[in-house]
């Protein structure tokens, strides 16, 4: 019996206010309850894992995302992801999918509670990065 090879990505979505606060988009997910980034599976049409991250946000939120910054992927022997980062000018209002429960805007200060494992890793990565780009660590 072959398995199959997931691969899959997704998208950090964050707003920075007029303080420099972060703001980051969860989803709380019909499958499993718990808070999560916009992210699924890669299809052949998407090409690379930017583009699954990208078709995703779309599909879960409808916002639409013309670039990205790589924060991190993720191997194992039978599964790869990608996760990405992407700043929006503004609080955008996403609409939500059948995919959603809900969806909105939690301050970094204050994400929560029952968010994915994997989700919260994904975040203090992005921050680890996000950090080092503004040169706030070396």
């Amino acid at each position: 019996m072959k398995i199959r090879k997931y691969e899959g990505a997704g998208m950090i979505l964050y707003h920075r206010d007029d303080n420099g606060n972060i703001s980051i988009l969860l989803e709380k997910r019909f499958d499993d309850h718990t808070w999560a980034i916009p992210g699924g599976g890669y299809s052949d049409k998407d090409k690379i894992l930017l583009n699954t991250a990208i078709r995703e946000t779309y599909e879960e939120t409808g916002l639409s995302i013309r670039g990205a910054d790589h924060v991190k992927t993720y191997r194992l022997p039978f599964f790869t992801y990608a996760v990405f980062s992407s700043e929006l000018d503004r609080e955008e209002l996403p609409k939500r999918n059948w995919e959603s429960e809900e969806i909105r805007w939690f301050p970094i200060s204050d994400l929560p509670k029952g968010m994915n494992i994997i989700t919260g890793i994904e975040i203090r990565n992005f921050l680890k990065k996000d950090e080092r780009k503004c040169g706030l660590r070396n």
